[in-house]
């Protein structure tokens, strides 16, 4: 099993990038939203994290081995929650992936199935699918966002755990600290039952809708 590649990026097209170590050239399949950022590193060393992918199908022959490769574990790990949804395999899901990977998480967590579907590959029922299948599963990656803790901008100690990882989500998804927090706190006084991030999310997305 290729888990990870390090060498030099010796070419870039619409869908792969290709890899050369050790006299060895790997043409490796990526999503979109990496690869735009790839040209300018060519001739440059390069480190894949990857996983190796049988595409086809057995009984009509034509199987090929692809690798699939991400810029961090963490794209990689998210890649392989959306691969989960029902219906959506490998290839669908690499495609799919076309914006930063905490931007979809964050569209996961606050229900926001408008933008799910406009991501290629993904059309409305997949999208609601993905809203029912990986709502309160992405968080994690939800709350970095160019690299960046969100944790990093926001004072913790003034907002319970589940309130200060809402706020985070309201960071990545493109709000100042003090406006998430605000958010946040407004969302709980108005709704003193709901103690979940994902919960928290939803109705402060409602609310900046409504604004």
């Amino acid at each position: 099993m290729i888990c990870r590649i390090t060498g030099v990026l010796t070419d870039v097209s619409p869908a792969t990038a290709v890899v050369e170590t050790h006299g060895i050239a790997y043409e490796v399949f990526m999503p979109a939203v990496s690869l735009r950022s790839l040209p300018p590193r060519i001739g440059e060393e390069l480190t894949l994290h990857t996983i190796q992918h049988i595409d086809g199908n057995p009984a009509y022959g034509g199987m090929s081995f692809r690798l699939l490769g991400f810029l961090s574990p963490d794209d990689r790990a998210f890649f392989e929650e959306l691969t989960r949804v029902k219906g959506l395999g490998a290839r669908k899901a690499l495609r799919a992936i076309d914006q930063p990977p905490a931007r979809i998480a964050v569209a996961i967590e606050a229900g926001d199935e408008k933008f799910l579907a406009s991501l290629p590959e993904i059309g409305k029922r997949t999208a609601a699918q993905i809203v029912t299948d990986l709502r309160g599963e992405v968080t994690r990656f939800a709350i970095i966002a160019d690299g960046v803790a969100a944790t990093e901008a926001i004072p913790a100690r003034k907002l319970t755990d589940a309130q200060n990882v809402a706020a985070q989500i309201l960071v990545a998804w493109g709000d100042r600290p003090a406006d998430a927090e605000a958010l946040v706190r407004r969302v709980v006084s108005e709704n003193a039952e709901l103690d979940e991030p994902d919960a928290i999310v939803r109705v402060a997305y409602r609310m900046k809708q409504r604004a």
